[in-house]
This record gives structure tokens, sequence and C-alpha cells, in this order.
């Protein structure tokens, strides 16, 4: 692995652990074993690391995370599918949301792009919805549309710094990352269709089944 790669990394890691404002360049360099220096080679600072860690959560997130209904992919499997990449790629970049307004605050240059892929991700959220409503999954209006993958989105991007401001255990585990898709049919549930309520519901058993396995071996 290129040195730039172990940079980006060890501090996904450190930051995850640690909570970025409590890492600096030079714990991330002494994790790896390096100079500073030679950190300073690859990255200017610690908001340059985190502005290419965000690049890379992009990618994750434009690249995996919207599934298309197709004969292969029921549409319902698309969007548990969806979750699924969603909130894995929140567990693995979970500093970032643990501080997000301070970090976006700090760095201009971050917080255009964030703006500008969050756009792309609403934009493709709708299109994701449309075709479970065109396959009489859903049942929505085109004017409630908007508000529900607002919703959809606000619990994706802020669950996890909810749960942490309401227990006093700071690990983060399956179990949480289940207990947030859990919230997530319960939003969706009112808007599915007669036909589909077995299939959903049975969904639902899965994760409430998994969040349970992984709650008794913690």
């Amino acid at each position: 692995m290129k040195t730039r790669d172990r940079i980006i990394q060890a501090s996904i890691a450190l930051f995850n652990e640690r909570g970025e404002r409590n890492v600096t360049t030079n714990h991330i360099a002494a994790e790896l074993g390096i100079s500073p220096g030679n950190l300073y080679y690859h990255f200017r600072n610690k908001e340059d690391i985190i502005l290419s860690i965000y690049e890379e959560y992009a990618r994750n997130l434009l690249i995996e995370t919207m599934p298309e209904v197709s004969p292969d992919v029921k549409p319902l499997d698309a969007i548990i599918l969806y979750m699924d990449v969603v909130f894995q790629a929140l567990m693995k970049f979970r500093f970032f949301y643990s501080n997000l307004p301070v970090l976006l605050a700090k760095n201009p240059l971050l917080h255009d792009k964030y703006v500008e892929v969050q756009g792309f991700i609403s934009q493709r959220v709708s299109g994701l919805l449309l075709s479970l409503r065109d396959a009489k999954m859903m049942e929505f209006s085109d004017e409630d549309l908007p508000d529900i993958v607002s919703i959809l989105r606000l619990v994706n991007t802020f669950w996890l710094s909810f749960y942490q401001t309401q227990t006093n255990d700071n690990e983060i585990n399956d179990a949480v990352f289940y207990q947030g898709v859990l919230k997530i049919l319960v939003i969706i549930q009112p808007y599915i269709s007669e036909g589909a309520k077995s299939e959903f519901l049975a969904a639902r058993a899965m994760y409430r089944k998994r969040c349970q396995e992984s709650l008794a071996s913690a």
C-alpha cells in the first residue's frame, strides 16, 4: 500500500477510535512509524487528510449505494441493499458524522464537496423511491417525495451522533447499525403498499433478528 493510502487508513482508524479532535498529525505519523515530514510530503495538514478521507467516502456512496431495480433485483431488496451500504459506510467513517458541523465550518472546500455530493445522493435516493413506487411497492405523492428523501437522509446522516448522545457506552457495533436500519424501516412503513407488506415485514423481522443476535454477542 502506498504511503499516502496508509496515512488515510491510519487516520480513519485513529479518528474513529479517539475522536478527530484528539488526533494530531504527529499522532498519525507515530502510528505509522514515519516522520512528520514524510506525512507533510503527502498532506499539508490534518484538514487536507480529512478532505481526502471524505473523497474516499463519497466515492463509496456514489458508486456502491444505489442499486438499480431490475428483473434480477427485487424493489425492496434494492432499498435494503442501499441501507446496508449506507450504514456500513457510516460505521467505517463514523468520526466524520460525530463532529460534522465543526468539520464543515473549519474547511470551506470540504463543505462545498459535502453539499455537492449530498445533492447527488438526494437525486439518486429519489430515483430509488420512484422505482419502488413504479413497482407498486410504495405509495406516495410527488409532493411528499422531497420530504421523504430528506427524512431518510436525516436519519442516515445523524443516527450515530444521536445514538452517542443517548448512552454512556462509546462502543459502536453492528447492533447500532441494525438499530439505524430499523429506524429507516419505521419511516417508510406507512408508504409500503398492501401488496408489499408481507415482504416488508419479513425484511424488518430479519433486521430485528440480526440486531438481537448482535446485542447478545456483544
